[in-house]
């Protein structure tokens, strides 16, 4: 169903009801911050602003830093910054020079970063990990990968209530560890499980589980993936540096936007504290505050994985493609596909696609999904509200399975086709995957703020009568509608370039 068979005046509406909402949702949210800021109700002083931002009255403007991985990453930067730029410079001379030496390269940065930071006890964890999956990895056995897999995310979970270790190393490292081990473990799956590999060559292991740029904040570049190094020829080494700048000072800028937003919209504060979303006019704005929520989630990923995937493409790695907009994402799968392209990939290579193949049965494949957010349950860290995210997502992922088959049958498409014509079908289809988008974003909430802000805003949505409902289903309806234009037009943009080749 394409969204191209609408009347023109029809497309405006949807992007006029798109567009209002974001803008009035957000002036909803800014006129939140100084009644957030008085109330003596709030649980968290919040840090001063910028003094470029500060007011001209001398009154201090204050920003929200309640979001403890985004103040965990810029912590990390401003210790490890010198490593990136180190990076950079060795795989740029090794490549230049020493071909054969950018492996070790890889190495040696990652190696003397960690070893100046981390407590000796961090560091004989993590060498630990490196070295059993490449023990591992010398049997060729996917059992043994999946067994010591599983004892490494247990004592993950056990060193995250290990109050002594906290004590011993701080809360940055803690956070910084723990984020790094989990990485590490799908490293160590992809390595040992992968056929690429070159057996008993610790180098090439090492050069990939060690890769400094996507060690902590990622993204997860699979060892298939890293093996395909792209060679880049020296007469495009100018152009090379000047996309790598560029990719560089995009990542910048929307930290910095980001940062600034945080002067004025506590969004963060909102998943902190529910009672300040009850401060919202209705019910309904308060929809809003999930939706930029989302969109401040989008950004901290477009930062981080968007500074790892920079430096991985110009070493000559195949990264995975940078996170998709939420706003563009309108079906549920393709938040899994396009969001976390890396994640995705290990999920449904060494997990989905080992447990049921493409003609098997839908039990087979609504088991194999279970599994795998069983997984995913599980690597996340097991906690309450991580377990609703995952239950959610296997419930709304099932229903649009159902769904696309349903919409499939010949005798619906006949159907529909008959008693609405074909803009009718197109209408018809999208108010029906409107109530998958629904509860879709919603669950959403639950990850990203908690369960409290995910219980808030779900009840918002279905237990506030059918006027609010009816509301938020237009509302989403319209969402929905330009997210398909928006699909539809990049996918006549890459057609017609492929034209052109």
């Amino acid at each position: 169903m394409t969204a191209g068979l609408l009347s023109r005046f029809e497309k405006v509406l949807y992007f006029f009801v798109y567009i209002v909402y974001i803008v009035i949702g957000l002036y909803k949210i800014y006129v939140l911050r100084d009644r957030i800021v008085s109330s003596s109700q709030s649980q968290y002083h919040f840090v001063k602003g910028w003094s470029l931002l500060q007011r001209s009255n001398n009154e201090v403007r204050l920003r929200d830093a309640s979001n403890d991985e985004l103040e965990n990453f810029g912590d990390f930067i401003a210790v490890f910054w010198p490593f990136y730029l180190l990076h950079a410079i060795v795989s740029s001379v090794s490549l230049w020079r020493w071909p054969h030496m950018q492996r070790h390269g890889y190495i040696a940065v990652s190696s003397l970063a960690l070893t100046l930071t981390l407590h000796w006890s961090s560091q004989l964890m993590f060498a630990t990990l490196l070295l059993s999956y490449f023990l591992t990895a010398q049997r060729r056995s996917k059992r043994f990968t999946w067994l010591l897999s599983a004892i490494w995310l247990g004592i993950i979970n056990v060193a995250k209530n290990n109050q002594w270790w906290l004590d011993q190393v701080g809360y940055a490292e803690y956070v910084m560890l723990i984020v790094t081990l989990s990485w590490s473990v799908l490293r160590g799956c992809s390595y040992s499980l992968s056929r690429r590999r070159q057996p008993d060559d610790i180098v090439d292991y090492l050069s990939y589980a060690m890769y400094f740029p996507c060690l902590t904040y990622g993204p997860f570049i699979s060892y298939e993936r890293f093996k395909r190094v792209t060679a880049v020829p020296a007469q495009s080494s100018a152009q090379q540096w000047k996309r790598f700048l560029v990719a560089l000072l995009r990542v910048g800028f929307w930290w910095l936007l980001m940062q600034c937003a945080l002067h004025y919209l506590y969004i963060h504060y909102l998943a902190r504290d529910v009672r300040v979303v009850a401060m919202m006019d209705s019910v309904f704005w308060q929809h809003a505050a999930g939706y930029f929520m989302g969109q401040f989630f989008f950004l901290y990923y477009v930062v981080t994985y968007g500074l790892g995937i920079a430096f991985a493409e110009h070493d000559g790695i195949a990264a995975p493609q940078r996170p998709r907009c939420i706003g563009r994402i309108h079906f549920y799968s393709d938040m899994w596909k396009y969001f976390d392209e890396g994640l995705y990939e290990f999920l449904f290579q060494h997990i989905y696609a080992e447990l049921c193949g493409r003609d098997a049965s839908i039990a087979a494949k609504f088991g194999a999904t279970a599994l795998t957010f069983g997984f995913v349950f599980i690597w996340h860290g097991c906690y309450t509200y991580v377990l609703i995210w995952s239950i959610l997502n296997f419930l709304c992922l099932a229903a649009e399975k159902c769904f696309r088959a349903f919409i499939a049958m010949p005798a619906y498409q006949r159907w529909s086709l008959e008693h609405f014509g074909e803009g009718g079908a197109q209408r018809v289809y999208a108010l029906l995957a409107t109530q998958l988008f629904i509860p879709a974003a919603f669950s959403n909430v639950y990850f990203i703020g908690g369960q409290e802000i995910g219980d808030v805003l779900m009840r918002g949505a279905y237990l506030s009568g059918v006027g609010n409902y009816v509301a938020l289903c237009f509302c989403s309806y319209c969402f929905f509608q330009c997210s398909e234009m928006l699909l539809s037009g990049t996918s006549k943009r890459r057609l017609k370039q492929s034209d052109r080749l």
